[in-house]
């Protein structure tokens, strides 16, 4: 078998997370590349037999360029399988996630592909404080802050909310379906 991870990241954290789904592939005897979106290098995604895409969200958008991907090449897609994930805040709560699941990953499969995905993964964020998200994230940062002081979270420190198991049982899970 061989396999396509291509990721957006921002700032990183669906970098790490595609990062660790290549290394279980291989773990797994998959042939893998690992490619970021934003590197506008050219696919053959006829050449692959899973491809796996996944992206940061950022105020609710999956990367623009992780999304141009998968409009391009729709049609080859159609014709592989495929599996999506993303990032982000939302999967930190429970109470966020089916909202998330529906927004970020239902609603982009539904426009983006032509066939249900073989998986789609929701994974956490990382929160660090000291990061410079931009204005908007500053915006919102009171609140996020409030959230993780009810989740009984100090919000002056770093937290990965990533579940690094669930992860690789996702991963795994993608060999044999």
């Amino acid at each position: 078998m061989k396999a396509l991870v291509i990721y957006g990241s921002r700032y990183g954290t669906a970098k790490e997370i595609s990062e660790r789904i290549k290394d279980i592939l291989q773990e797994e005897n998959v042939d893998v590349d690992l490619i970021n979106s934003d590197d506008k290098k050219k696919v053959q995604v006829e050449d692959y037999d899973l491809v796996v895409a996944g992206s940061g969200i950022k105020m609710g958008k999956w990367t623009k360029n992780t999304l141009n991907f998968l409009k391009k090449n729709r049609n080859e897609l159609s014709n592989r399988k495929v599996a999506l994930f993303v990032s982000c805040g939302a999967a930190n709560e429970e109470k966020n996630k089916a909202e998330a699941q529906e927004k970020y990953l239902d609603n982009v499969a539904a426009k983006y592909l032509d066939t249900e995905p073989l998986a789609t993964g929701l994974f956490g964020g990382v929160y660090d404080p000291n990061a410079d998200h931009g204005l908007m994230y500053k915006l919102v940062k009171r609140n996020i802050e409030k959230e993780m002081v009810k989740m009984g979270h100090d919000p002056t420190k770093k937290h990965d909310y990533r579940d690094w198991d669930a992860i690789t049982q996702w991963t795994v899970d993608l060999i044999n379906k």
